[in-house]
C-alpha cells in the first residue's frame, strides 16, 4: 500500500533536526540540517541551512559497474540530452544559467553517481529542482544522442564521442592507471571497485545505447536517489517546493537496487605488487603507490584517528616520511599525497610522487636487491649528518622501483615511529589532533558546502551497499566531528601506537610502482592507426556513414524555441545574500618598513590574516631567476634568531644568539598557523600566477588568539632564515621533479608554452616575473643550481637569495592587507606587526651594516622609475600591461608529445582595452562615460558562446571532437583566448570554431537576443558572486579592488555591474566586429599551440604550423652563467 494513502503530502520530515558542528568554541553552533522522505519510496531530501550566497543541489545515485564498458559514466552524460516533460536539448542548461548558474555538472565515482548545481539563491534551485529530477528519474536515452554523447567513427575511422574523448585522456595517465590496478589488487575478482566506471575505449566502442537503458531501470528509481541541498534556505522551503514537485516525475517503478557489496578481501596469497607503465615524454620520475584495507564507513571515529595519524606522517615537511623520503640532499620522492578514502571498506592511500627513475636505468637490471634492500634498509637516524643521508639515498636511488623495495624503506620508516613511541614525544598526536581540528574548523568556514556533501556522500553509499545497513537510513553521521576529535585528543599514546599497528603494520600493503615510459605513446598512437584503418575496412558506404553521423548531430543539437525560452525567468537578485564585511584604507604616518598602506578588512571569520605585498620592480633579471627558490625556501629553511630578540612563546629576549632548525621552524609553524604561504604574484602555482606578477606575497592565516605570535615568526622568517647548501639541493631537486610531472599534463604545459610565446620584453626593465618563473626557464637554471649545490658552491645562490630578501625588506610601494574578526579593531593587529617588524629590522639592518662595515650594499638594478598604479586613482603601484607583443604576423606551433594522450589547443590575441577607471576624472564622473563598455560587452559575448550546452558546446563537444572548449578575457594580460581540451580530433573543432564565429556575424539575431543576453549576465552574475560566498573569498576580493584601483570592492561591483546592464545587442554587435570576429581569421597575428599525441595529422584548413619539440624551447633557456 503506498505510503500517501490517506495524505496530500509528498514528503515528511523524518527524524529530528541536527546540527553539522562549525567547528567554534561553542559545540552547538552549527548549521542545522532536515532530512524529508518522500511518502511512496525510499527517496530522502536533505537540506543543511548555510548562511550563504551560494547555494548548492545535489542529487545523488548510487551506482556501481560489472563491466569496463562504463555504463554509469556514459548514462551521466545522457542524463543531460533532454527528459519525458522536457524533451528539449539545452533547456535544463538554459534554466541553470538563467537562475544564476554556471550550469549543471556530474561526476561518477566507482559507487555512486552525483548530478551538481552551484546557484546564487535559494529561489534559483527552486526552479531547477524538479525539472533536473525529471532528467535524472526520466531521461530521453535517443539511439541519436548516443552517438554524439558516447561514441561514434567518423567515415575515416577516427573515433569520437565526449566520453571517449574523455577517457582516452584519462585511461593511460599515471593516477588512473595506478589506482586501478591498486583496486584489482585489493578487491576480489568481479567486485565493483575493480572496475572502471569511466569506461575503457576498447569496451566503450562495444557498448549499446539498450544496455544503457537497462541500466538506467535498474539504478536510477526513486526508491534510490538521495537529494541534498546546502545553503541560505528558508524554513518554508519543504512547504512552498517539496510538496509542490509533480508527484509524476517521482513516481518509482518499484526498483530498489540496494544490494550489499562483497567487503571480503582477495586472497591471501593474491597479488599485492605490479609494475605498471605509462607514457611519457621522458623518463626522469615515476611514482610509487601503496593502499591498505581500512575500516568500514560506519567507523567514523576510526576513519578520522587515521586521517590525524596520517597527517602525522606526511602532512608538513617536518612529518616522518617528508623527512625520509623528501627533504633531503637526493630526494627519493618531490611530494607525498595521502588519503582515507570512501568505500566499502575505505581505503589507506599513501602516494610517492616524483620518485627518481632514469637513476635506476643504470644500475644492473639482473642484479638482485642488496641485502638491505630485501631485509629492509636501515633507517636514516633523524640526527645524522647530510653526508650519510645523500649517500644513504644514493644506495637506494637505482632499486626504488623493485618489486618490495620501497615498500621495506616505507614501512621500516613506520616501524621506526611505532618502536620510538613517536619519536619520543607522548603529546606529538595530540598535537596533531588540534592542528586537524583547526584545518576542519578552517575548512568549515571556508568551504562548508564541499565538508558536508563529502561526509552525506559517504552515508548515503554506506546505506546503500553496507551489508550492515540493512535497509537502513542513517545520515548525518560525522556531523559532530569536532565532538569526536575532542575525544580523540584525550586518547593515550597506546591507542594511536595500536592504530599504526594495526592499519599499517600488522597487513601488508598493495604496491604498485609507476614506470615512465617513453615509448609506450608511440605504441598507443600506432593501436590508435590500427583501430581507425579496422574501423574504415567495417564501412560499407562512406558517404551513407557520414549522412548517418551528421544526422544524429543535428538531431542533438541545443535548439531552444523561442515559446521555450519565453518559459524561462530570471529570479530577483537583489535577493541574493551577501557576507558582511568592510573594508577600510589606512595610510600609515610612519612607514612598516616597505610599507606605507595597510588594507583592513573585517568580515566573519574566525581566523585573522596577514599578506604582505612588494613589488619587485627594482630587481634585475639574474635575481628574478632565484624567485622560485626562494619563494619554496622561505618557509621551510633553518633561522638564525640575533641576541635580544623573543623567540616563539618565550617570554624573554633571548641573551644570544639561536640558531633553529628548519623541521622546528616547520613544526612550530604547523602547530600555530591553519596556512602560510610565499610566491611571486596571486594565485601561483610554484611555476606560473594569474596575476600581480611584479609583486612578492607572503602571507599567513591563523586562529585569533595566535596573532601576535605569527607576527613574531612572519617577520622572523622573512629577515633571518638561513639558506643552507642541503635545503637548496633538496628544494632544487624536488622542483625539477614537479616539471617533469607539468611536461605530462597538455593543460598544464600549453599554459607553460604560451607563456613562452605570448609574454614580451617589458620597456625599459628586466622581463616580467612570470616569464622568470616559467618551467623552461627553470628547469635549465634549477639543474645548475643542483650541480653547484652538489658540489658545495653555494656562495653566489645564497648571495643572490640573500640581495632578493634584502630588495623585499628595504623596498618601497609595497602594501599590508590584515583581515580581523567582525567587531576587532584592525589597529592594534597593525601596531602588533609594526612591533615585531620595527624589532627584528632594528637587528637586521645592524647585522646588514656590520657586514658591509656600514657601506651599502648594490643589490638592486637601476630602478626604472615609478610604474602607474593598475588605475591611477588606486593606492596600490601595481604595474599593470598587456604581456602580449605585437605580433606581425601569426605564431603557429605544433607540439607532438609522447606524454599526451589527446589533444590541447590554446589560441591567444592581444585584447588590451579599458576595464577598470584610469583615474583621469573621478570615478563618479568616469562612471557616467562607461569608459570600460567595450571590456564588459566582450566578457558577456564570451559567456554567451562558451556558455554550458550553448553555440561553442554544441559546436565542439556536441560533434564529439573534445570535452570542453571555451572561449574567455584574461584581463591581467589583456588577451581573448580560445581553450580546447581533452581533444580527439584538434582540427576540427579549430574549423568548428571558426565556422561557428563566422556563423555569428552572418546570422547574428540566431545567436543573440534579449534571452541570450539575460542568460549571460545571470551566469555573470554567479561567477561575481562566488567571490565574495566565503570571507576567505571577500577578503581576497577587496585586495584584488585595491590592487584594480578602485577604493573598494563595493566601488568595483558599481563599476562593473553598471557596465553590465548598459549592454544591449548594439554593443555585442560592436566589439564582435572589432575584436570577437579576429579569433576566426587564420592571418590575424595572434598565439596558437597545439599539444597533441606524436602522431597527429593536422589538416591544412587550419594553416601551416611549425612542428617543434620541447628541447627546442629548453634550449633557449639554458643557463651559461649564475654570478
Amino acid at each position: 500500500m503506498p505510503l500517501s494513502q490517506g495524505t496530500s503530502q509528498l514528503f515528511v520530515k523524518e527524524g529530528n533536526d541536527f546540527v553539522y558542528q562549525k567547528g567554534t568554541s561553542n559545540p552547538d553552533d552549527g548549521y542545522k540540517t532536515s532530512v524529508y522522505r518522500h511518502c511512496d519510496s525510499e527517496m530522502r531530501v536533505v537540506i543543511c541551512r548555510i548562511p550563504r550566497p551560494v547555494c548548492t543541489l545535489h542529487i545523488y545515485v548510487p551506482t556501481i559497474a560489472n563491466n569496463n564498458k562504463g555504463l554509469p559514466h556514459t548514462l551521466e552524460h545522457l542524463i543531460f540530452c533532454g527528459s519525458k516533460r522536457h524533451p528539449d536539448r539545452g533547456y535544463l542548461d538554459a534554466l541553470a544559467v538563467c537562475n544564476f548558474s554556471q550550469g549543471t555538472n556530474a561526476w561518477t565515482a566507482v559507487d555512486h553517481t552525483c548530478y551538481t548545481l552551484s546557484a546564487s539563491s535559494e529561489q534559483a534551485v527552486a526552479n531547477l529542482l524538479p525539472v533536473y529530477l525529471d532528467h535524472v528519474l526520466n531521461p530521453l536515452l535517443r539511439d541519436q544522442q548516443f552517438v554524439t554523447e558516447v561514441y561514434h567513427y567518423d567515415e575515416n575511422g577516427k573515433e569520437q564521442g565526449v566520453v571517449f574523448s574523455e577517457m582516452s585522456s584519462r585511461e593511460n595517465d599515471e593516477y588512473d592507471l595506478a589506482s586501478g590496478h591498486i583496486n584489482n589488487m585489493m578487491y576480489p575478482a568481479k567486485n565493483p571497485y575493480t572496475f572502471e566506471t569511466g569506461g575503457r575505449t576498447p569496451d566503450i566502442a562495444t557498448l549499446t545505447n539498450q544496455e544503457i537503458i537497462d541500466y538506467h531501470r535498474e539504478y536510477y528509481d526513486t526508491n534510490n536517489i538521495t537529494v541534498v541541498m546546502t545553503g541560505a534556505f528558508g524554513d518554508d522551503f519543504e512547504e512552498t517546493v517539496l510538496q509542490k514537485i509533480s508527484a509524476e516525475i517521482l513516481e518509482s517503478n518499484g526498483c530498489n537496487s540496494r544490494t550489499p557489496i562483497d567487503c571480503s578481501a582477495p586472497p591471501k596469497d593474491g597479488p599485492r605488487f605490479e609494475t605498471v607503465h605509462f607514457p611519457s615524454s621522458d623518463a626522469d620520475v615515476g611514482s610509487v603507490w601503496f593502499a591498505w584495507r581500512g575500516p568500514m564507513p560506519g567507523d567514523s571515529e576510526t576513519k578520522l584517528a587515521l586521517k590525524i595519524l596520517l597527517d602525522y606522517l606526511a602532512e608538513n615537511p617536518s612529518s616522518p616520511l617528508n623527512q625520509r623520503f623528501v627533504e633531503r640532499s637526493s630526494p627519493l620522492a618531490n611530494s607525498i599525497s595521502f588519503s582515507v578514502d570512501n568505500g566499502v571498506p575505505l581505503t589507506i592511500n599513501v602516494q610517492f610522487f616524483g620518485v627518481p627513475y632514469a637513476s635506476t636505468q643504470d644500475a644492473d637490471s639482473a642484479a638482485s636487491v642488496s641485502e638491505s634492500g630485501s631485509d629492509g634498509a636501515e633507517s636514516d637516524d633523524a640526527d645524522s649528518d647530510s653526508e650519510s643521508n645523500g649517500a644513504e639515498e644514493d644506495k637506494d636511488a637505482p632499486h626504488l622501483f623493485e618489486e618490495r623495495y620501497y615498500e621495506n624503506l616505507l614501512l621500516e620508516e613506520i616501524k621506526r615511529v611505532y618502536d620510538s613511541g613517536f619519536d619520543g614525544d607522548a603529546e606529538a598526536l595530540l598535537k596533531a589532533t588540534k592542528r586537524m581540528r583547526q584545518t576542519m574548523a578552517v575548512d568549515m568556514e571556508n568551504q562548508p558546502e564541499e565538508i558536508i556533501q563529502d561526509t552525506l556522500c559517504a552515508d548515503i553509499v554506506a546505506n546503500h551497499f553496507l551489508p550492515a545497513s540493512k535497509g537502513t537510513f542513517t545520515i548525518g553521521t560525522c556531523s559532530r566531528t569536532f565532538d569526536t576529535l575532542d575525544r580523540l585528543a584525550k586518547k593515550p599514546v597506546d591507542y594511536w601506537l595500536d592504530l599504526v599497528k594495526t592499519w599499517l603494520l600488522d597487513q601488508k600493503p598493495y604496491h604498485v610502482v609507476m614506470v615512465p615510459d617513453e615509448k609506450m605513446g608511440e605504441r598507443l598512437e600506432a593501436k590508435r592507426k590500427e583501430i581507425e584503418l579496422a574501423n574504415v575496412a567495417r564501412i560499407a558506404d562512406k558517404e551513407a556513414h557520414a549522412k548517418a553521423i551528421a544526422q544524429a548531430i543535428d538531431s542533438n543539437k541545443v535548439n531552444l524555441s523561442d515559446e521555450v525560452k519565453s518559459t524561462i525567468s530570471v529570479p530577483d537578485a537583489s535577493l541574493i545574500v551577501t557576507l558582511p564585511h568592510t573594508q577600510t584604507l589606512i595610510t600609515l604616518d610612519k612607514p612598516i618598513g616597505p610599507v606605507s598602506v595597510v588594507q583592513s578588512i573585517e568580515c566573519d571569520s574566525e581566523f585573522p590574516y596577514l599578506s604582505l605585498h612588494i613589488p619587485i620592480d627594482t630587481l634585475s633579471d639574474s635575481l628574478r631567476a632565484y624567485l622560485v627558490l626562494f619563494q619554496e625556501l622561505l618557509f621551510s629553511s633553518d633561522l638564525e634568531l640575533p641576541a635580544g630578540l623573543v623567540y616563539s612563546t618565550d617570554e624573554q629576549p633571548l641573551s644570544e644568539n639561536k640558531y633553529v632548525g628548519y623541521v622546528t621552524v616547520d613544526s612550530c609553524l604547523a602547530d600555530i598557523t591553519t596556512s602560510k604561504s610565499a610566491s611571486v604574484g596571486a594565485d601561483n602555482d610554484v611555476f606560473s600566477c594569474s596575476q600581480m606578477d611584479e609583486v612578492f606575497l607572503m602571507s599567513m592565516r591563523m586562529y585569533d588568539s595566535n596573532y601576535d605570535i605569527c607576527a613574531r615568526w612572519f617577520t622572523q622568517i622573512l629577515m633571518f632564515s638561513q639558506f643552507t647548501s642541503e635545503r637548496i639541493l633538496s628544494v632544487a631537486q624536488n622542483l625539477l621533479s614537479t616539471i617533469s610531472g607539468i611536461k605530462r599534463d597538455e593543460f598544464s604545459l600549453s599554459n607553460a608554452i604560451m607563456l613562452h610565446y605570448d609574454s614580451k620584453q617589458k620597456p625599459n626593465g628586466p622581463r616580467w616575473g612570470n616569464g622568470h618563473i616559467s618551467i623552461f626557464e627553470q628547469e635549465a637554471f634549477l639543474k645548475n643550481i643542483a650541480q653547484q649545490a652538489k658540489s658545495g658552491k653555494v656562495e653566489d645562490i645564497v648571495g643572490s637569495l640573500n640581495r632578493i630578501r634584502d630588495a623585499l625588506i628595504r623596498g618601497n610601494k609595497a602594501f599590508l592587507a590584515v583581515s580581523t574578526p567582525i567587531g576587532k579593531s584592525s589597529q592594534t593587529y597593525i601596531e602588533e606587526y609594526s612591533r615585531q617588524w620595527n624589532a627584528c629590522y632594528e637587528k637586521y639592518s645592524a647585522d646588514r651594516s656590520s657586514e658591509t662595515n656600514g657601506k651599502s650594499i648594490d643589490v638592486l638594478s637601476e630602478s626604472t622609475g615609478k610604474y602607474p598604479a593598475f588605475g591611477s586613482n588606486g593606492v596600490f603601484p601595481i604595474e599593470f600591461a598587456t604581456r602580449m607583443p605585437d605580433l606581425e604576423s601569426p605564431v603557429q606551433v605544433h607540439f607532438p608529445l609522447a606524454s599526451v594522450l589527446s589533444s590541447c589547443v590554446q589560441m591567444r590575441m592581444k585584447n588590451h582595452i579599458c576595464c577598470v577607471p584610469t583615474g583621469k576624472q573621478s570615478f563618479e564622473e568616469e562612471l557616467q562615460n562607461l569608459p570600460a563598455l567595450e571590456y564588459h560587452a566582450l566578457y558577456i559575448l564570451t559567456e554567451l558562446i562558451s556558455r554550458m550546452d550553448g553555440p561553442l558546446f554544441s559546436a565542439i563537444r556536441g560533434k564529439g571532437f573534445a570535452y570542453g572548449a571555451y572561449v574567455y578575457l584574461n584581463m591581467w594580460s589583456g588577451q581573448l583566448i580560445f581553450l580546447c581540451y581533452r581533444a580527439s580530433d584538434v582540427p576540427r573543432a579549430i574549423l568548428s570554431m571558426r565556422k561557428l564565429i563566422e556563423d555569428l556575424g552572418d546570422n547574428w539575431d540566431k545567436y543573440v537576443d534579449d534571452f541570450e543576453i539575460n542568460a549571460a549576465r545571470s551566469t555573470i552574475v554567479n561567477l561575481n558572486t562566488s567571490k565574495t560566498c566565503t570571507p576567505f573569498n571577500i577578503v581576497d576580493h577587496c585586495i584584488l579592488s585595491n590592487v584594480y584601483g578602485y577604493e573598494s570592492a563595493k566601488q568595483l561591483n558599481r563599476w562593473r555591474n553598471t557596465h553590465l546592464a548598459a549592454v544591449g545587442k548594439k554593443e555585442l554587435r560592436q566589439v564582435y566586429d572589432k575584436y570577437f570576429k579576429l579569433l576566426a581569421d587564420p592571418s590575424h597575428p595572434m598565439a596558437t599551440v597545439i599539444i597533441s599525441p606524436p602522431e597527429t595529422e593536422l589538416l591544412p584548413e587550419i594553416g601551416e604550423y611549425e612542428r617543434k619539440t620541447l628541447e627546442s624551447i629548453r634550449e633557449q633557456y639554458k643557463v651559461a652563467d649564475m654570478s
